[in-house]
Parts: C-alpha cells; structure tokens; sequence
C-alpha cells in the first residue's frame, strides 16, 4: 500500500483524529507512514504562467473591449517630474534623466566621503605610529602627515588616552583659575561668526576695529577633535570642537597652549576598548584646526559628566609643518542666558578636513551649517523645563538633526552670533518620527571658569602689593577688610 496525502479543507478537521497529525494549514498525514516520499518537483510543463490582471472599466464589456482596441497594450503612466536641489539649497524642477545622474552623482559622493574617511582615518593612525617612535627614539624623529614632512620646530608635549580618561574623572567639576571667559550675549561683528559658508568673522569697518585687534593674526576657532588608539585593534572617535577664553598670565595654572571644548561622550565611547587593548599600545588625542596644521592634547582641564562636556588644553606648536602662518585659534563668544525657545539657530556640521580640495574645486562653501530652531527644554529627568524659572535646563531640543562628527561644536544664535549651545547628538520624541537634535546649553560652560571680574582676597591682596600702595592701618585696615569681604560676599551671591 502506497502513502496518500489526504487533502483537508480546514486546520482541524481530519479523517480521523486519533490516527493523524496536522503538519501544516491544508495537510494531515497518518504517523503509519512516516517515510511517505515527497510530493513531485513541478516541472516546466505544469507550471502554468501568470495570467495578466485586466483593467477595470465601469462602463461594461463593449466599452472594455473598444478602449482595449484602440489603447496601445503597455502604456507606462506619466512619470512625476523630480526635484534637483542646487547648491545654494533653492529646489528647482528637473528631468527624469537629471534625476537619474543627480542619484549617480548622490551616491559617487558618498562614495567619495566614506573613501574619505578611511583616508583621515590612516593619517591619523600613522600619524600616532610615528609619534610613539619619536616617544621611543628622541627628537631626531620627523613627524608629519604627508609623506613629504619634516621635522617639527619643537617637542610637543602630549597625553595618551588612559592618561587622559584617568584625569576626566579626578577632575570632574574643576574650575578653570588659569583661563578667562567673558559674558558675551550681543558680541560685536568684530566676534561674530559667519554662517554664509565662509570662515572667519563678519566684515566691518576699519573705524569699528578694536585697539591692538588684528583679526589676520587669528584663524577659524572651530577645530576637529580626533581619539585615536591604535595597536592590534586600531580606533577611532572624530567630533568637533572650538576654543574659548583668553590666557590669564598672571594666574598660577596658567599655560601655554589654547584651550578647546569638545563633548565628553567620543571619550566615554572609546575609554570602553582601553581595557581590551594592549597595555604598551599607542594613543594620543588630535585636533585638526582649519589651516591644516595638528595639534596634541598635553591635558585635560576640566570636565562635567552630566553635561557631556571636555576642557582640552593643546601643546604651544603643531606636529607638522605647513606653508600657511602659524595663527592663534579665534576663541567663540557665548552667550550667559538660555535662548529663547522658537529662537532660529545654526547647527555646525563636520566635514572631512579631507575633502576640501574637492569641495573647493567643486565651489562648495567652506563650512556647512544646519538650520533649526529652539524647540523645548529638558531638565536631567526629562520633563520640560522652563528658561528663566528655577527649573534646571539640561538639554536644549533643536528641531534640525546633527551628524556624524558634529557632536561638540558650537549652535549659534542667527540673531545674536553668539554660541547658545554645544551639540550632544540626536533623539526621537516619544509619538513623533521626526528626528530631533539635542544640544547642552551654554550656561553650563560657565561651570568650568570663574565669575567674570571675581577676585578673592589674596589676589586683591598681591595687586595692592605689587601696585606698591601702603599698608592701611588698623582700624582702616579692619574697615577695609570689613569692605572688601562684604563686596566678595556680594559678588559670591550674585
């Protein structure tokens, strides 16, 4: 007796239920033969072509019949015309064949980017490579990115990455006695940024140029920050960055190289593969400034958690040569007050220090900004805070997303020019499928420096010296000090 396949129309019901099991949706068969073959390949000849789907008509056969005689048998319908975007970002209508080239040329530029970005990142590994053998040999060692370099015009002092997460955490909440940052909601053009594309500062006057300013001398503030960790298992974390506040001389701590603020988390990311890696392994933290020249991180200076920021302090010289001047980095000015939510702002955007031979040849702008608003504030729990209540503003909620890379440069206020904000990343709100960006606010950058025009009583105390003013007497003395503690008392309260 040969097995059968017995045909069932629905998923419970069966010839006989004690003696079969179900094995799918419209077959049972008897566990008496276990070993049936399997069902027959279908061959060419069984298998039946599709049928084509005939078009609905309303109207009856005869009118079906007469459109199908008169109508061509395939009619593709009318394609949409498409949208081609220009490089100023105006929208203008374009063809299906510029369409198509405009996806070709899409996707030979990501290609571009992304063959871009290995190439950053194997400068950057080389990059460490020789500064370890210069670490290991002595000074004769020439370091440079291109194959063409020299040697540098002095040492550069540098940390690797265990060194500096090691000092994120012992000086978490640090405040800054070497550094100076001023209050600056409405900087003048002098001190604002353009946002047309181009580097530098706005244009004014030669009559509006402060005393002793030379803005020659200073070059783009906006840096790229780069964690590199090489060994067997070769990483790499590139954000952004700028650099604020002036050097206090006078202060103690005071260095010499500039100081840098960048996010903390492209540090967090990558202090997670320390451990895995080898001990005697090669890192170093890099920023690339926009003339071309790199720089070392010598030390990290101060840095909150909470708010995802980093205080960097870079070596005095650069690692390698290049034809432009050696300029100072134009610090940024920020603004003190939370901006107001609706508020438009410019979003920085990273771009691969790279490709600016080809954005150039291709008269692209120099830089990139993403336009947004203000949308909501955050405080560290998540609910909606209020700017100018106690509530504590955690998060500043931007209606355009930031990229990749561009976590740690600066929003900037389009009405003021001023830095409101550091960008963190980008989320999705709960119910919604729009992609929001989040930035912490500046006023939290303020944590890191002391008050603006603060002086303790020993500092009043060293100036009076060094002024060579007498000594008070007593009972001036007891009143002056009585004065100077109640204006230190104020000027702690306010």
């Amino acid at each position: 007796m040969t097995p059968t396949l017995r045909p069932v129309q629905r998923l419970l019901h069966t010839a006989r239920p004690r003696h079969a099991r179900l094995i799918g949706s419209n077959l049972s068969v008897s566990p008496d033969f276990a070993n049936a073959p399997p069902p027959p390949v279908p061959t060419v000849a069984q298998t039946a072509a599709p049928r084509q789907l005939r078009p609905i008509d309303r109207q009856g056969k005869h009118a079906q019949a007469t459109e199908t005689k008169t109508a061509p048998q395939s009619r593709a319908p009318e394609a949409t015309r498409p949208t081609s975007r220009t490089d100023d970002g105006t929208t203008t209508p374009g063809s299906p064949v510029a369409a198509d080239r405009g996806g070709k040329a899409d996707t030979a530029e990501s290609v571009q980017d992304r063959v871009s970005a290995a190439a950053l990142e194997a400068h950057l590994l080389r990059t460490l490579a020789q500064l370890h053998e210069k670490r290991r040999l002595g000074p004769p060692t020439e370091v440079g990115l291109g194959t063409e370099a020299a040697a540098p015009s002095s040492t550069a002092a540098w940390v690797d990455l265990p060194t500096l997460a090691r000092q994120k955490r012992d000086r978490e909440g640090h405040v800054v006695a070497g550094l100076a940052v001023e209050y600056e909601p409405t900087p003048g053009p002098s001190r604002r940024l353009r946002l047309d594309g181009s580097t530098g500062v706005q244009q004014q006057a030669p009559e509006t140029v402060p005393i002793g300013h030379d803005a020659a001398e200073e070059q783009d503030g906006i840096v790229i920050v780069a964690h590199v960790l090489g060994g067997e298992n070769p990483r790499v974390s590139i954000c952004s960055g700028f650099a604020v506040g002036k050097p206090d001389h006078a202060a103690p701590d005071a260095g010499e190289g500039q100081v840098i603020l960048t996010c903390a988390h492209t540090l967090d990311s990558i202090e997670h593969h320390l451990t895995l890696a080898d001990a005697t392994a090669p890192s170093a933290t890099f920023v690339l400034a926009q003339s071309g020249h790199v720089y070392t991180v010598q030390a990290l200076l101060s840095s909150i958690t909470e708010a995802d920021l980093l205080l960097l302090r870079l070596s005095p010289d650069p690692i390698n040569p290049s034809a432009l001047p050696l300029r100072r980095l134009r610090s940024l000015p920020i603004n003190p007050y939370p901006a107001p939510v609706s508020t438009s702002v410019a979003v920085h955007r990273y771009l691969n220090p790279l490709s600016r031979l080809r954005r150039k040849l291709q008269k692209l702008p120099e830089r990139e900004w993403d336009d947004g608003t203000v949308r909501e504030y955050k405080d560290p729990i998540g609910r909606t805070a209020e700017p100018g209540t106690y509530d504590a503003l955690h998060s500043m909620w931007l209606s355009c997303a930031p990229t990749s890379g561009s976590s740690g440069g600066p929003v900037i206020d389009r009405t003021t020019g001023s830095v409101i904000g550091v960008t963190r990343g980008s989320t999705h709100k709960y119910g919604e499928r729009q992609e929001y960006g989040f930035a912490t606010p500046s006023e939290r950058i303020f944590e890191m420096f002391r008050l603006p025009g603060f002086k303790t009583t020993a500092e009043r105390e060293a100036e009076r010296l060094a002024s060579g003013g007498a000594r008070p007497s007593s009972s001036a003395g007891n009143h002056g000090a009585a004065s100077t503690s109640s204006t230190t008392g104020s000027t702690r309260k306010a």
